[in-house]
C-alpha cells in the first residue's frame, strides 16, 4: 500500500505537498477506512484551484513513467509541467509503499514529462538503486538483490525508468522491492466524469466502449438494480444490434425505445462510468476519483462514498467540492483532507479539540474550526 507521496516543482506546487497515509488515529468508528493501519479511504477537499486535481495527476506521474498503461494529456503536456512561480529545474516526486514489514522508497526527478534525470529506489533506508540519467551513470546498487550485473547502459536515453529497464530485463523474485512497485503500479487507477465520456488514467491500455462492456458481460440487469439502489432509478434497458456499434443501450418505455446516451441525464451517465469502474475495484491498488460527485446529488454522493467503503484491500482517494459529505457517517475525521496553499491536512490535525464520533463535522468546517 502506499505510505506517503510528496511532490514539488510540479504544476502549482511550488514547495513540497505531502500526503500522508500514515497519520491514523485511534477512532473507535469506521474502522473499515483503515488498512494495515493505513488511510485506505480518503476525501480530498479545497477551493478551486488549490490542486486537487493536480494531486492526483502528479500521484499518477509514476503510472506514465513506469508503464505503458493509459496517460492523460495533462500529464503529457511539456509547458505545465515544472511549476512557473519559481525557477525549478526540475519536479521531484516521491513515494513511499508499505510491503510487509518493509518501507520502499521510490524517488525521481523530470524535468519533462518522459525525461528523468536522477531515480533512487531504497528499502528501509538502504539504498537498493540509484541512477543519474544526466551521466548515463549507475551511482549505488545493491547487485544481489537488483541482479543487474551484465545489463548494458549505453545508448539509453532519459525516457526509460531505470527501475522499469531492471525490472524488464533481469529474473527478479516475484516479492522483490522492484517488482511490488511495478505490480502496485500497473494496477492504480485514476478516473473522472467528464462531459467528453471516459477519462482515465492507468489499469489499462486503453478504454473499453462501456455499454459494449456492460453489454458483453451480460451486466444489464445488474446495471438496473445498481441505478435502481443508488439513485432510484427505475428503468427498463435493453441492448440493441446497429450495425457497425458492438453494444448499445437502450431504455424501454411504454410506446417505443430510447438510446440510452441521448436520454440519460448527466448524472445517470456519471453513475454508468462508476457501475463499468466499479467491476475492477477488486484488482485496483489505488483508486482515485476526481471530483466523484460532480454530477451527483449529496444524497447519492453519501451512498457512493459508502460503496467504496466496502473495498477495503484498496486505496481510495476521492475529491470533493461538497461540504455536505463531511460527517463521521461514513469517514472520520482523520480520513477527511483538505488542501490549501500546496498543504495537505486532515481534520483531527486542523484542530486541538479532541474530535469524537458525534461531533458535526460539516459545521465545525463550515464555521472555521479546521482553517
Amino acid at each position: 500500500m502506499l505510505r506517503n507521496f510528496s511532490v514539488s516543482g510540479y504544476k502549482n506546487f511550488n514547495q513540497a505537498a505531502t500526503l500522508d497515509l500514515t497519520k491514523v488515529r485511534d477512532y473507535g468508528f469506521n474502522t473499515n477506512c483503515i488498512t494495515d493501519n493505513l488511510l485506505g479511504k480518503v476525501l480530498i477537499m479545497g477551493p478551486n484551484g488549490s490542486g486537487k486535481s493536480n494531486l492526483g495527476y502528479a500521484l499518477f506521474d509514476i503510472v506514465y513513467t513506469l508503464t505503458d498503461k493509459q496517460p492523460c494529456r495533462e500529464q503529457q503536456s511539456a509547458q505545465s509541467f515544472i511549476n512557473g512561480d519559481a525557477n525549478h529545474k526540475h519536479a521531484t516526486f516521491i513515494y513511499e509503499f508499505q510491503q510487509g514489514e518493509s518501507v520502499i522508497t521510490y524517488e525521481y526527478r523530470k524535468n519533462l514529462p518522459m525525461s528523468l534525470l536522477y531515480e533512487k529506489m531504497s528499502v528501509d533506508g538502504n539504498i537498493l538503486i540509484e541512477f543519474d540519467h544526466a551521466k548515463n551513470k549507475l551511482i549505488s546498487n545493491n547487485s544481489s538483490k537488483t541482479k543487474v550485473d551484465g545489463l548494458r547502459w549505453e545508448g539509453r536515453d532519459g525516457s526509460l525508468s531505470i527501475v522499469r529497464y531492471i525490472a524488464n530485463n533481469t529474473p527478479q523474485e516475484k516479492e522483490s522491492p522492484i517488482m511490488f512497485v511495478m505490480d502496485f503500479v500497473n494496477r492504480m487507477l485514476y478516473f473522472k466524469s467528464t462531459q467528453d465520456g471516459n477519462m482515465f488514467i492507468g489499469f489499462e491500455r486503453a478504454g473499453d466502449t462501456i455499454e459494449s462492456y456492460i453489454v458483453r458481460n451480460g451486466l444489464i440487469k445488474e446495471f438496473e438494480g445498481f441505478l435502481k439502489e443508488h439513485s432510484e432509478l427505475d428503468l427498463n434497458i435493453e441492448s440493441a444490434k446497429v450495425a457497425g456499434m458492438p453494444g448499445l443501450l437502450v431504455q424501454k418505455l411504454n410506446s417505443k425505445s430510447l438510446i440510452f446516451q441521448e436520454v440519460a441525464s448527466s448524472g445517470t451517465k456519471a453513475l454508468e462510468l462508476f457501475f463499468y469502474w466499479s467491476k475492477r475495484f477488486n484488482d485496483v491498488s489505488l483508486l482515485f476519483i476526481d471530483e466523484f460527485d460532480a454530477f451527483y446529488h449529496f444524497e447519492l454522493s453519501e451512498k457512493i462514498m459508502k460503496f467504496v467503503a466496502k473495498y477495503t484491500n484498496t486505496q481510495i482517494i476521492l475529491t470533493s467540492h461538497n461540504t455536505n459529505l463531511v460527517s463521521n457517517k461514513v469517514m472520520r475525521p482523520d480520513c477527511y483532507l483538505q488542501i490549501r496553499g500546496g498543504t495537505i491536512t486532515s481534520f483531527s490535525e486542523s484542530t486541538d479539540r479532541e474530535l469524537r464520533e458525534g461531533h458535526n463535522l460539516e459545521k465545525m468546517l463550515r464555521n472555521g474550526e479546521f482553517e
